[in-house]
């Protein structure tokens, strides 16, 4: 995609930002349908939520660095938005490839208009935890896991099918499924999290489809996830750089003490560098294993709480909103990057490669 229309896309999502989301900032911490569906329409809008389909499906293509800038802009200006997104591309992803780029028809006409979540996958389970598909004369998927689900018109439920993974596509509002969404005791507070359960419910035998084993999704949702994380290590540097230019303390400025240096260093460091490994991961083809992304969590995490500490005991407040950032890394590193599993996954498969 050209520079200009990089440029665009970066300059639209900060217009909607400045319009819709700063207005809002503090009614977007507790669940509420009908403004998140409100803001979805608009990023329909602006055409950011259709990049996870095919072109011949209505699709977006859009680069590396286009897909990173949307996830980074959206990740500083409302994570719980951008978890979202992340989920909903992802979906789509998922069910392009298993379905061989040709959507399910129930599922295809939806698609344009309608809001995908993906609920876990089979990379954090072993065979037979999670949701499980039996095929006995009638397909039915049972199981129960907690999630946080945007909003969706449709859900994209890993499975296991004995030991083979599979993808399962089924109507979010149907009579069979049981979702008990709370609002968070951490972070994302627009979204809802609770058990999503769902027992001996019928699948349509077409929407039963196999888990896709190229592993591309699971890289693209390992880079948009790194993205979202670098907004919000960009935002932590920015507002805690802000305050310390601001604050007087100890015959002066406290940003020209050594130890607040030492804080907000690292974080201007980590903006950098996120920024650059989700690019580098989005750029890549190859089997995604959700390391960059535990890496990312990681840091954010470390960031928050270097961000808190220059703000001193500001820093525990809304007003300031390093606070929020830190407990949206919380709760998405709990509800999607499961970072200690990936480090160590990660790990195995390297020494088992070393072993051959």
């Amino acid at each position: 995609m050209p520079t200009d229309d990089v440029e665009m896309i970066r300059d639209l999502l900060r217009a909607f930002r400045k319009k819709r989301i700063e207005p809002e900032w503090d009614r977007l911490n507790v669940p509420d349908a009908d403004r998140y569906g409100a803001l979805w329409r608009e990023l329909t809008q602006l055409g950011v939520t259709s990049f996870g389909l095919p072109a011949a499906a209505g699709g977006v293509e859009l680069d590396a660095r286009s897909r990173c800038d949307i996830l980074l802009e959206l990740g500083a200006a409302s994570p719980a938005l951008a978890f979202g997104l992340v989920g909903h591309v992802t979906a789509l992803s998922l069910l392009a490839e298993a379905s061989g780029g040709a959507l399910p028809p129930l599922v295809a006409a939806a698609a344009p208009e309608a809001r995908f979540a993906l609920v876990g996958s089979v990379l954090d389970r072993a065979p037979g935890e999670g949701f499980r598909v039996v095929s006995n004369g009638e397909t039915t998927l049972s199981g129960t896991l907690r999630a946080g689900l945007a909003y969706p018109d449709w859900l994209v439920v890993p499975a296991w099918e004995g030991e083979r993974p599979r993808l399962c596509a089924l109507r979010a509002d149907d009579a069979g499924v049981r979702f008990s969404g709370k609002p968070s005791s951490h972070g994302l507070g627009l979204v809802p999290f609770g058990d999503l359960s769902l027992e001996h419910y019928a699948m349509r035998p077409e929407h039963v489809l196999a888990w896709p084993d190229s592993g591309r999704a699971a890289n693209e949702a390992d880079g948009l996830v790194t993205a979202l994380l670098a907004g919000m290590a960009g935002e932590l540097a920015d507002r805690s750089m802000r305050y310390a230019l601001e604050r007087y303390q100890g015959g002066k400025m406290i940003h020209e003490h050594d130890a607040v240096q030492e804080l907000t260093g690292p974080i201007e460091l980590a903006r950098r560098t996120l920024r650059t490994l989700a690019i580098a991961a989005l750029s890549e083809e190859r089997p995604g294993d959700g390391g960059t992304a535990a890496l990312a969590v990681d840091l954010v995490r470390q960031c928050g709480l270097d961000a808190v500490q220059t703000l001193g005991g500001y820093g525990y407040m809304e007003d300031y909103r390093v606070e929020r950032y830190l407990r949206d890394a919380n709760t998405l590193e709990t509800h999607w990057v499961h970072a200690a599993a990936r480090r160590r996954a990660i790990a195995r498969a390297r020494f088992a490669e070393m072993a051959r």
